[in-house]
């Protein structure tokens, strides 16, 4: 397939990038979505932080330009960067900030992510330029967690509307969104340096054959999420694309609702866990093999501890420990897959190493709203396949609402203890015990870290090959 010279010139005249997602957005307001589909499109383009995370998972100054924790880590004191304006010309200052972090904080705020942000006891300003945070207790992780899409800065003028029409301080500005196009344009009064990329057009392709054939015929500058797609050979071959491998903060997992009578025994998890054969799992991606998990931590962090044998594939336990449960004449359970491609192929073997064991599974496929809606929010599943893309999001598991239905006031113990210690070592240590106390307990089926390949066009600079937090950087982009 060949690309005429006119058109490689346009694709290239450092006025417009077209990026292609298969998830579309359910809204564009991050603070009150756990879809990272949103987060991709706004987050560090149209929406900012007071901090910000870097490629390599760092924390860095955003709308604060600098911070100072006490001693005792009970207040952090925010300066903000002077200068810094919304899109539609109204000013960031102390009390916007204050505003934002307070809507946060509130009790019918609908931001899925505001456990992360409890150790929070007050904000106030200290002057137009300066915001102290009064913690309840310390939390070492708290300027990482300002750096998430969950707290991004908002107006009160406008946050009643972003989810149709983001305003925001980034670098860009919500332009339009019409059917599978939304536009992004530079906003040339942005307080930080004006990026080369004048116009982002984010398109979203769900069907695995039409997003494929778009890659395919070069209608897209990049997709940053292309791992498994069977194109990838012949885009590398095409000479005017580059496909490149990075790492994720993506747990792929078997998710499990622990309110179901039957996964609430432990030795039915443990049989799920030794059921499914992780290793022949990873063959959906035939260009890499991606490190096997065996607790819900990234191999990225320094705390790390490698569980991945700790309960290995032995289809012969799996149904001795069904046997010992009571369903060793069976049992049928409902396994609902979101659209994502990993899911959609990994399905298949997940349902074919369990039924071999014994399980009846009853596959149920859903649109990413109704995954977002029936399995996330209202826990109305069994079993279901999913990535699990936020940056240390180990604490979920001691939040008593959150869609796993597990309840461990051992590990919601622990997890207060990390939370509130300081040094690293200590704090590491702990985090160990936490990753072996949900080995243990087989929570969930922990997979494998997913790994994120990036198809761009040949002289399209300035792509993250890693993704610590689900975002396209459009602001480090620029045609070569």
């Amino acid at each position: 397939m060949m690309m005429g010279t006119t058109e490689l010139v346009v694709a290239n005249d450092q006025e417009k990038v077209t990026i292609d997602r298969q998830l579309k957005p359910p809204h564009l307001d991050p603070t009150l979505t756990a879809s990272a589909s949103t987060a991709e499109v706004t987050h560090m383009n149209v929406f900012q932080g007071l901090t910000r995370i870097d490629e390599q998972g760092r924390v860095q100054p955003a709308l604060a330009r600098l911070w100072e924790v006490s001693a005792d880590g009970l207040k952090i004191i925010f300066e903000l960067q002077p200068g810094v304006s919304f899109h539609d010309g109204r000013v960031l200052d102390a009390e916007t900030v204050v505003y934002s972090l307070k809507r946060l904080l509130a009790p019918d705020s609908g931001n899925p992510q505001q456990p992360l942000y409890h150790a929070i006891e007050n904000v106030e300003s200290v002057n137009s330029h300066q915001v102290a945070l009064t913690l309840s207790h310390p939390d070492s992780l708290l300027p990482f967690r300002l750096g998430l899409s969950a707290a991004v800065i908002v107006h009160p003028a406008s946050a009643s509307s972003n989810r149709l029409h983001p305003v925001g301080t980034g670098p860009y500005a919500f332009g339009n969104w019409e059917n599978e196009h939304l536009i992004l344009q530079r906003f040339d009064k942005y307080w930080g340096p004006i990026p080369a990329i004048k116009k982002a057009v984010f398109t979203f392709t769900a069907n695995r054959l039409e997003l494929e054939n778009s890659l395919s015929e070069g209608r897209v500058d990049l997709h940053s999420d292309a791992s498994p797609l069977t194109t990838n050979l012949q885009l590398t071959l095409r000479g005017d694309y580059i496909m490149e491998g990075g790492h994720s903060e993506g747990e792929v997992i078997v998710a499990i609702n622990h309110a179901h009578e039957a996964l609430a025994d432990k030795r039915v998890r443990q049989a799920l866990a030794h059921a499914i054969d992780r290793q022949r799992l990873l063959t959906i991606y035939p260009d890499t093999s991606p490190p096997l998990i065996g607790s819900h931590f990234s191999p990225n962090h320094p705390a790390y501890v490698d569980l991945a044998d700790y309960y290995p594939y032995d289809p012969v336990q799996a149904r001795a420990l069904l046997e010992k449960a009571g369903y060793g004449d069976g049992l049928a359970l409902t396994l609902s897959l979101p659209p994502p491609i990993y899911a959609e192929r990994g399905g298949l073997y997940v349902v074919d190493d369990l039924e071999a064991v014994g399980i009846d599974i009853q596959i149920e496929r859903l649109e990413w709203g109704e995954w977002l809606s029936r399995v996330f929010t209202d826990k109305q599943y069994d079993l279901t396949l999913v990535s699990h893309v936020e940056p240390m999001d180990i604490g979920i598991y001691a939040r008593e609402d959150y869609y796993f239905n597990y309840d461990s006031p051992e590990f919601s113990q622990l997890w207060q203890r990390i939370k509130m210690t300081q040094k690293d070592e200590r704090r590491h240590a702990l985090l160990g015990e936490a990753q072996r106390h949900l080995a243990e307990d087989a929570v969930n089926v922990f997979l494998y870290m997913k790994p994120q390949h990036s198809i761009r066009r040949t002289g399209l600079q300035g792509v993250w090959l890693d993704a610590p937090i689900p975002a396209v950087v459009l602001e480090e982009l620029y045609w070569e």
